[in-house]
């Protein structure tokens, strides 16, 4: 008797969605590979049989703590299909004009367009918007690569990767950062092209050696926190910070400063710092035909246009964006013999100099300091959905496999397999009840058509959309 209350309770529970019962199997997508076909298995969507999924990320992922240059802020404001990062710069920083260093603070953001006053938060009642168990909760587990054939699957900022390797965090010409976050891994071309850039970069005296920053991931995917691209291992962040003639300690690859390249204004660079040196370091990165786009900060491309001289084809590739004041951003093509890696439109040929890098410069303008904080007005409730996180359905399918692939594969739960319009239908439910429950009490709404997201990433510059063609 009392064994047949138990099991009551128990299948009780688990409609409830306190206790996973039954357990269904995912059909597991084949990667394709040239010769072989690749193996893969067959993760179970029941919820409980990952607790490693369930309880977090590991240690070697970034969380809610605070580090020096924990975040790329700059590239995950706009990739296309990209979502928002969530960093605070130290305003601090930008008073100096050499050897200025920059402090990023991450923390999980939800990206809701307007924020309630705290006697609106603090209402009992207010429906809460959804919580979603996004793809970069599982790519942000994994400790090592799918050893499956090497494939950059996916878009840039939509994708993953399989066959990764890691760079090597010491080379002869080279140091990677920040080991903590297990982000020095990538497709083999880009590794190989870090390697021999920082190598001959060296060997004519250009640069004493490269400090390299993330790459990807050891399966590539979404990553907890700092970037919407690097997903599929042909991005790589290379500071403008020289490498020192010493090995670097993992405990000061954690805490070393970056140098902000840009002056007291934030609009020019800093010539104390940014030198010839860092510009033959950018031309030598673009003049590699692997490469296609070089990221930096406009002031850093303004200048770079001021130096290049009659030598401007270079030049091309390499893209104002925001951000991007310590460090540039070098991103490579799709592999050829893979169909399954998703190109970037290729650039123009155009030096991007003049109009272009000027209106650039106008949408950064730094922040006046002293402004006086906005006057809190009457208490209002935000009923514009936050933007998602990206889910498994976002991905290319073979990602699942990528996933599944051993060693430690990881199993998706049935919550990270919602499809996109599930998701923005639980989000319009979410918004309705706010809605209603506004109108109850007596409460103003903030409409989504005038709700103005706060984007981190960006501070302190104005956040301003750009109508250009140009997109991360």
């Amino acid at each position: 008797m009392r064994a047949g209350r138990l099991s009551a309770v128990v299948v009780a529970l688990g409609l409830a969605g306190f206790v996973p019962v039954g357990s269904a199997v995912l059909s597991p997508v084949a990667l394709a590979d040239s010769g072989s076909a690749a193996k893969s298995a067959s993760p179970s969507d029941t919820e409980g049989t990952s607790k490693s999924a369930e309880s977090g990320l590991p240690d070697f992922a970034a969380g809610n703590r605070k580090f020096k240059l924990a975040a790329d802020d700059d590239d995950a404001s706009s990739e296309p299909d990209g979502q928002p990062t969530s960093g605070t710069e130290d305003p601090k920083n930008s008073a100096s004009s050499q050897r200025r260093t920059v402090t990023i603070t991450t923390e999980p953001i939800l990206g809701n367009g307007a924020t309630e006053t705290s006697s609106v938060k603090s209402k009992s009642g207010l429906p809460k918007w959804p919580q979603f168990f996004g793809a970069k909760n599982l790519f942000g587990q994994v400790k090592k690569p799918a050893p499956l054939a090497s494939r950059a699957i996916g878009y840039y900022s939509r994708g993953c990767l399989s066959g990764a390797v890691p760079l090597p965090i010491d080379g002869p010409a080279w140091q990677e950062m920040r080991l903590s976050r297990n982000r020095n891994w990538g497709h083999p071309e880009l590794i190989a092209l870090i390697e021999r850039f920082a190598k001959e970069a060296q060997s004519a005296g250009d640069w004493p050696g490269l400090l390299v920053g993330d790459i990807a991931q050891p399966r590539g995917g979404p990553m907890a926190s700092g970037h919407a691209s690097h997903q599929v291992g042909l991005d790589a962040d290379i500071w403008l910070t020289p490498m020192p003639k010493r090995r670097l300690t993992r405990k000061e690859r954690e805490t070393l400063n970056a140098t902000s390249m840009l002056d007291k204004t934030g609009l020019a660079v800093d010539p104390k710092v940014f030198t010839g040196k860092q510009v033959a370091l950018i031309k030598r990165a673009a003049s590699y035909p692997e490469v296609e786009r070089i990221f930096v900060h406009p002031a850093i491309k303004k200048a770079l246009c001021e130096a290049a001289g009659t030598d401007r084809k270079w030049l091309g590739k390499v893209r104002p964006y925001y951000g991007h004041y310590y460090h540039f951003h070098m991103r490579i093509k799709c592999p050829a013999g893979f169909a399954g890696c998703k190109p970037q439109i290729p650039p123009t040929g155009e030096d991007g100099c003049g109009k272009e890098v000027d209106k650039w410069l106008a949408r950064v303008i730094p922040a006046k300091e002293g402004t006086k904080p906005p006057v809190s007005g009457p208490p209002t409730i935000s009923i514009r959905p936050p933007k998602p996180p990206v889910m498994m359905a976002d991905l290319p399918p073979e990602c699942r496999s990528v996933l599944a692939a051993e060693p430690n594969p990881v199993s998706i739960p049935s919550r990270a397999l919602m499809t996109k319009a599930a998701v923005h239908q639980a989000l319009a439910k979410a918004a309705e009840a706010r809605a209603a429950f506004a109108k109850g009490a007596g409460i103003a709404t903030v409409p989504a058509a005038k709700a103005s997201a706060v984007r981190p990433a960006l501070r302190p510059h104005l956040r301003k959309k750009t109508n250009t063609a140009e997109k991360k």
